[in-house]
């Protein structure tokens, strides 16, 4: 039975399942009501291609990430665990945070939570600022040939806090 039959799947006068265009109940035979076809219109939010275009941003960050990450580390190496790990961790939290986003969006047609869906919108957009920073980093690493660096280890302070900051939030 699809959501398009609109009529009830139970019998109203005495709870016999019925099946779709079922015009009598087979158990009680009284005729099954068949209300006007309504079809749902989905209307887009002023939000899903901000979303859509901060997930795309996220994406394309994140992967340039992994790419330089194996770039410039042996997967034995602590600094490609330490990176690989860190990128994990905010993919799953971005994710998290970008379903309920969308959730948030998807249930929301009065706009009465449009400030905390703006707010998680910017905590996306934080996602995505800092993966830029960590490419940043990365390149600046790539290019200079060290491997180990104070501004490296102050990026995954930064994004030790964001992720702490979410877990909190």
């Amino acid at each position: 039975m699809t959501s398009q039959d609109n009529h009830n799947h139970f019998c109203i006068y005495c709870g016999a399942r019925l099946v779709a265009n079922q015009h009598f109940c087979t158990q009680c035979g009284k005729k099954v009501y068949h209300g006007p076809q309504t079809e749902v219109v989905r209307v887009s939010s002023k939000y899903e291609s901000q979303v859509n275009r901060i997930e795309e941003d996220y994406n394309l960050k994140q992967s340039r990430a992994s790419e330089l990450v194996e770039k410039l580390f042996e997967p034995n190496h602590a600094s490609y665990s330490r990176f690989t790990s860190a990128i994990r961790k905010s993919n799953q939290l971005f994710y998290n945070q970008l379903q309920i986003t969308r959730k948030m969006i998807e249930l929301d047609d009065s706009g009465l939570v449009d400030d905390e869906i703006e707010n998680k919108i910017g905590l996306l957009n934080t996602f995505v600022d800092k993966m830029e920073d960590l490419i940043n980093e990365l390149v600046i690493l790539l290019s200079s040939n060290k491997k180990d660096n104070d501004d490296v280890n102050d990026l995954f302070s930064d994004m030790d806090d964001l992720i702490d900051s979410v877990k909190n939030y």
